[in-house]
């Protein structure tokens, strides 16, 4: 009877959402750095309280009234969203999360942002900024503690360069993502000199990151697609292949360990099974993160 109990307990534990590869990356990845205990992993915060899984608000949902906190309009999952996450968390700035399912839009979100997209932040009721590099750039400004773009004119314009250098990275991971049957050759070849030299750019400086001994702008603006191509590492396309890329790869290492990088990681799993979606051609389930979480 025992034996077969726990046969039972052990088979319900393994089938359920792949369960223990998920639980392992949210212990690896969150919870060092946040400090809160596994029970409570459905309401992960950071030391300022913020909650970066609010539910996707859609069409319908009513507006939330703005307390006065810096507000950011966000999705989940989205890398240009994320990179503004980072500079306030770099920046250990207070802000509450306001995120937004981008294919079921809400009414009122283009009298936030004027696109429809994310991110936008709210700095005063009613008074946003939007884009991304523009709310970072605008944060670093007005909050010049923990600055991120460099002082001296010419190594904030090599920084902004190596940001531009990363536009075939960004390109390739949305075409294989969504436009899969398009990736050709000379994409690769892009997103590859693309690594190169942001590589080199590493090599040159001689630094643990590209702007020092800590992260600084031009490693926030390009991280989120680094954690995400982890998720595609299958995918010969895009791998980094450690003969190679040993300096990128050991990069990636040190950005993961990164209190304002790891306290917003996605696990893995989850991360490509939102993915998934996409490929299928099929909404992406924007609760994906928040019900896994509550399940265990």
């Amino acid at each position: 009877m025992i034996t077969s109990t726990v046969s039972l307990a052990m088979h319900l534990i393994y089938s359920s959402f792949q369960g223990v590869r998920v639980i392992s990356q949210v212990l690896e990845y969150v919870l060092p750095y946040t400090g809160v205990p596994f029970r409570n992993m459905s309401a992960i915060k950071d030391s300022r309280n913020i909650n970066f899984n609010t539910k996707h608000l859609r069409k319908g949902d009513p507006l939330p009234p703005f307390n006065g906190k810096l507000r950011v309009y966000n999705m989940r999952y989205c890398p240009y969203a994320q990179r503004t996450i980072l500079a306030l968390n770099a920046k250990q700035i207070d802000y509450e999360v306001v995120n937004i399912d981008l294919i079921d839009k809400p009414e009122w979100l283009t009298t936030k942002s004027a696109f429809a997209k994310v991110p936008a932040i709210e700095i005063a009721e009613d008074v946003t900024i939007y884009e991304s590099l523009v709310t970072v750039e605008y944060l670093d400004e007005v909050y010049p503690k923990r600055p991120l773009l460099p002082q001296d004119p010419l190594k904030k314009a090599l920084d902004k360069i190596i940001v531009e250098a990363s536009s075939p990275i960004q390109s390739l991971f949305i075409k294989i993502l969504k436009f899969s049957d398009t990736v050709n050759e000379e994409h690769v070849a892009a997103y590859h000199k693309a690594l190169d030299f942001i590589q080199e750019q590493l090599k040159n400086r001689g630094t643990v990151f590209l702007d020092g001994s800590e992260p600084g702008y031009a490693d926030y603006m390009i991280w989120p697609w680094f954690e995400r191509l982890r998720a595609f590492a299958h995918d010969e396309r895009v791998r980094l292949e450690p003969s190679k890329y040993s300096l990128l790869l050991e990069y990636i290492d040190n950005m993961l360990k990164d209190s304002a990088v790891s306290q917003y990681l996605i696990p893995l799993e989850i991360l490509a099974k939102f993915h998934e979606a996409y490929t299928k051609k099929e909404k992406p389930n924007y609760e994906l993160l928040n019900e896994c979480l509550k399940s265990f």
